[in-house]
């Protein structure tokens, strides 16, 4: 029972129900149909855009727009069929006679019976003409052939004599416009028909008048007439001509309400079950929620960009009216309907190319626009074929930009929720302007930037397979002069656009909250690498530097983060955007192509700021050569006083200046060319055709037919090809060098750990306080300092196993380590190098109380640092000294042992031990140090040079620009980078700079 009652209240409610959605939303779709389609019994209704049928004794007329009384019956003026546009009924005429050729009376035949198949006169002789009025404009009493009388007025054929317009007729069938009438338009009117309204109602806007108005003679011709017989008899082209003028005031109800006021204050109904479109009259505005009426699903049509499918063009028609309100037909924007730009029917024809992101711009001089065009006025539609094969039109909402309420541009917002959508627009209009009927207009306007945007449909944040929304037509207008313009000769840019779109929200938030998990876990290891320096600099507590290493490192592992996702990011466009058949995917918009920029320049900011901090640490590393040749004998003749006959020979210092030349030139190595990197990008880029693929358009051609339009470049998709194939050429290189030219050819870290063997030199590097690198190079030989015959010897002995291994422990062929010391190691190590940190005046001091100095050094005695040389020899002794006893275990304090890494602590490139009672000498990979070089740093130079490469063309749209810059960069980089190391090395080795070549 309950379920029945249930049922029954549904069955009623429904219709309600039903009533209430189509009143929340209006379906603005309609049959398509042209006047060529109307069966021979209809006429095309200009203002509703469908056949319609005629009245009973009714028939087509000529043109077939209109309808007119059958043979045998004349026209009568009937107020009731006015909303229909018709305006008459059908009277019959008596037997014998037929309807005047006007349609206005019957009359006899003079010259022979009627035609019994046309129901006509007979046909008169060539050279005549069929005259059915009196000279004086009444009927005759028959009708017969003669030449038109002078005070009738002839058509525009010269065929036939007609009768002058019936409001001009008065009560005596005479023609006349005398008081009370009022003659309008060239109508005559009853005053009480016209609108009374004040002169500025002839208004116009004009940005070239000092006021800002215009009084328009067209305004003032045809405001009146075509609204009384809009309102009062339903002509089709008065009120066409109505709603044309209030487009030409852009909609403006405030400063111009009163055309727009008269087009709205007239009510005949609506037409094509559309509530916003009166019966009779134009489409001008909607009164639905925007969003509602953008978000509209009725088109079918699932499109492709496979350009053999008939669905892969966009099919924009138009109905086009005159600026008097003639109707002129509705046909396919195609053919530069909508663009003023002069091209091939080909590259105008792409713009309707589905998924095409077209952009034509131009400038044409301004004299064109009042020589050359004439003012159209366009209803745009969307064509489409409905699910059972129906041809359909879809209304094109046309957001104008000039539009303004109280004095704002609403359509300029940003947001749409206060857009007010319209239905109409022009291309030029040089007739508002006019200030007189036989002068030129004093201002001419023209659409300057139009763009049609196409919405693709979403469900869930996921395209639905080619289905859009209705497309939105944006037009701004411009205005010209004719004192400036005109006699100036100047020239006008017009732009036409045609973009896609999507909501891309979910993508964005995803982008965003990708960026912010990753950046977070950036600064989270941040936090532990800068843990992890502090622990290597021997501090106990976060300090200022501990901040300030912490935001450097977070800086660079931004930078990898930021690019990581963007060229994710844009690598998904480049890859599904190209080649899709059903079209599912369209570029950013260009809001966020504008947070893709931002994205970018952050990228490379950080990279650039992570590379600062690289050249800071590697350019003040703590660095000194220990050199383990002793001496191989005595003096047994000495140049200076007998004294020092019998002290042990000098040991040759030749073979530490060459290491510290190798590590001056290893330095600034990388383990990529640049200049074969870069070339070979460009290569692929401009050579190949690959730039081809980051157009706006769907197609995915490598070479393109130079008569085709094709899209210009998309910032995203240069960026994704660009990085793509930096980072492939990369890793070939990278591939190449790793596997052969390392193996085969020449593995230049190892061969600087030979030379340290060969020369019996160590090399210990400090990067930070406690933490550093070393490169064990005592030779197994015990010395190094010899003849070419016996360093032969030494070689073949090594490679017959007689000698013991080069590694730091016995029988361990391991000579590279990372290192974690004592504080106390660091205390010593300073100590020893405090002296060569006095200032020159304390120098100048330690000299002067010690004279033997100026003998050993006159030069650098009088000033130029014979104090700071010599406390350099002393310090080079003492360091030596120091830590070849370190390495040699041959201090009880500080000592150190050799272990392997935990694997947790390879990962995270730290330590979990404190060398409190001991330092640790972890083993390597073999290549440990080269974290102080830039051969190490490989990852983080080639992201700054493809961060800068990407950034570079960002500004100037060219890869080539692109490569010059970066390469020049990455040179001066390099010098930067040897010269900054060559005076570190100099300073921290204790080694001369002029011996540094």
């Amino acid at each position: 029972m309950a379920t029945k009652s249930f049922l029954r209240t549904f069955l009623h409610t429904l219709p309600f129900l039903l009533a209430v959605r189509k009143l929340k939303a209006q379906d603005y779709v309609l049959p398509y149909e042209v006047p060529q389609d109307c069966d021979a019994d209809k006429f095309f209704n200009i203002a509703e855009l469908k056949c319609q049928s005629c009245p009973e004794k009714m028939l087509t007329s000529a043109s077939g727009l209109s309808c007119q009384c059958d043979n045998g019956y004349k026209e009568v003026p009937d107020s009731t069929n006015a909303y229909r546009g018709l305006e008459i009924s059908c009277q019959a005429c008596f037997d014998n006679e037929v309807t005047t050729n006007d349609g206005l009376n019957c009359i006899l035949c003079g010259n022979g019976a009627p035609n019994p198949t046309t129901g006509a006169c007979p046909v008169c002789n060539q050279g005549e003409v069929i005259v059915q009025y009196d000279p004086d404009g009444s009927l005759a009493s028959s009708s017969r052939c003669l030449t038109c009388d002078l005070s009738m007025e002839p058509d525009a054929e010269g065929e036939r004599c007609v009768p002058c317009h019936t409001s001009h007729t008065d009560d005596d069938g005479k023609c006349s416009c005398m008081a009370p009438f009022v003659l309008s338009g060239g109508v005559c009117f009853s005053e009480e028909d016209l609108l009374t309204v004040e002169p500025s109602a002839y208004n116009v806007p004009s940005q070239s008048s000092s006021d800002g108005v215009v009084a328009s003679w067209f305004f003032t011709e045809y405001l009146l007439s075509v609204e009384s017989l809009c309102r009062n008899n339903g002509n089709f082209t008065a009120c066409q001509l109505l709603g044309n003028l209030c487009v030409m005031v852009d909609y403006n109800t405030d400063e111009f309400g009163a055309t727009c006021e008269a087009y709205s204050n007239i009510d005949l109904g609506s037409a094509n079950d559309i509530p916003d479109w009166p019966s009779g009259m134009p489409w001008l505005f909607y009164t639905d929620d925007v969003n509602q009426i953008l978000t509209d699903t009725a088109i079918q049509t699932t499109f492709s960009t496979n350009t053999s499918s008939v669905e892969s063009m966009l099919n924009i028609f138009v109905a086009e009216y005159d600026v008097t309100g003639n109707f002129e037909g509705i046909s396919s924007a195609q053919d530069g309907k909508l663009q003023l730009c002069p091209d091939t029917m080909e590259k105008l024809n792409a713009a309707y190319v589905f998924g095409t992101t077209y952009t034509s711009s131009c400038t044409i001089p301004s004299r064109m626009f009042w020589d050359s065009y004439t003012t159209v006025l366009l209803d745009p539609y969307l064509y489409f074929i409905d699910g059972i094969n129906n041809e359909m039109l879809h209304a094109v909402p046309v957001l104008v930009d000039n539009l303004k309420r109280v004095g704002n541009y609403v359509n300029r917002a940003a947001s749409s929720r206060n857009w007010e959508l319209t239905r109409r627009f022009f291309l030029v209009d040089n007739v508002s302007g006019k200030t007189a009927a036989d002068a030129p207009a004093a201002f001419v306007r023209y659409a300057s930037d139009i763009e049609l945007v196409v919405t693709l449909q979403t469900e869930e944040g996921m395209a639905r397979n080619g289905r859009i929304y209705p497309p939105l037509l944006r037009v701004k207008y411009s205005e010209l002069s004719r004192e400036n313009d005109y006699e100036g000769a100047t020239q006008a840019k017009v732009t036409f656009r045609v973009t896609y779109s999507m909501d891309q929200r979910a993508g964005q938030r995803g982008l965003s909250i990708t960026l912010g998990v990753l950046g977070a876990l950036a600064a989270l290891y941040g936090l532990v690498k800068s843990n992890a320096w502090r622990r290597r600099s021997g501090l106990i507590y976060i300090d200022i530097k501990t901040m300030f290493k912490f935001i450097a490192f977070t800086c660079g592992l931004l930078g990898n983060v930021f690019f990581a996702v963007i060229f994710g990011y844009s690598s998904y466009w480049l890859l599904f955007f190209k080649k899709q058949d059903m079209f599912n995917v369209v570029l950013p918009t260009n809001e966020q192509e504008g947070a893709f920029i931002a994205y970018v320049v952050m990228a490379f900011v950080f990279k650039a700021l992570d590379l600062l901090h690289l050249f800071v640490v590697q350019c003040t590393a703590d660095i000194f050569l220990i050199d383990w040749e002793r001496s191989r004998g005595r003096l047994v003749q000495a140049n200076e006083a007998a004294a020092n006959k019998g002290n042990p020979a000098p040991v040759s210092i030749w073979r530490t200046y060459f290491v510290a030349n190798e590590w001056n030139e290893l330095q600034a190595t990388r383990k990529s060319s640049v200049g074969i990197q870069l070339m070979v990008t460009l290569f692929f880029l401009e050579v190949v055709g690959l730039v081809h693929l980051t157009t706006t358009d769907p197609v995915g051609s490598i070479n393109p037919d130079p008569n085709s339009y094709y899209g210009g470049y998309d910032v995203v998709l240069r960026f994704a090809a660009a990085t793509g194939i930096y980072l492939i050429i990369a890793a070939v290189q990278w591939i190449f060098f790793t596997f052969f030219y390392d193996r085969f050819v020449e593995d230049v870290l190892q061969n600087f750990v030979d030379l340290c063997s060969m020369a019996n030199v160590s090399v210990f590097i400090l990067s930070a306080n406690s933490f550093g690198h070393y490169i064990h190079g005592r030779s197994v030989h015990g010395f190094a300092d010899t003849n070419m015959k016996e360093m032969q010897s030494q070689l073949k002995r090594e490679e017959e196993n007689l000698v013991g291994q080069r590694g730091l422990l016995p029988n361990n062929d391991q000579q590279t380590f990372e290192m974690l010391l004592q504080n106390k190691f660091r205390e010593n190590y300073d100590r020893i190098l405090q002296p060569l940190n006095l200032t020159q005046a304390e120098q100048q001091r330690a000299n002067n109380q010690d004279p033997s100095r100026r003998d050993i050094f006159p030069d650098q005695a009088q000033g130029r640092g014979g104090a700071k040389v010599d406390s350099t020899l002393e310090a080079y002794a003492t360091m030596s000294k120091f830590l070849s006893a370190f390495i040699d275990h041959g201090m009880r304090d500080i000592d150190y042992l050799v272990k392997d890494k935990l694997l947790f602590e390879k990962v995270l490139d730290m330590e979990f031990y404190d060398p409190i009672d001991k330092g640790f000498f972890f083993n390597d990979d073999g290549h440990s140090f080269d974290q102080v070089i830039f051969f190490g740093h490989e990852s983080t130079l080639l992201l700054f040079e493809i961060l800068l490469f990407c950034v570079v063309d960002l500004i100037f749209q060219s890869y080539l620009m692109a490569g010059i810059v970066t390469y020049i960069a990455s040179m001066v980089i390099s010098h930067l980078r040897g010269s900054l190391g060559s005076i570190n090395l100099a300073r921290k080795t204790l080694v001369d700079k002029r011996f540094l070549i």
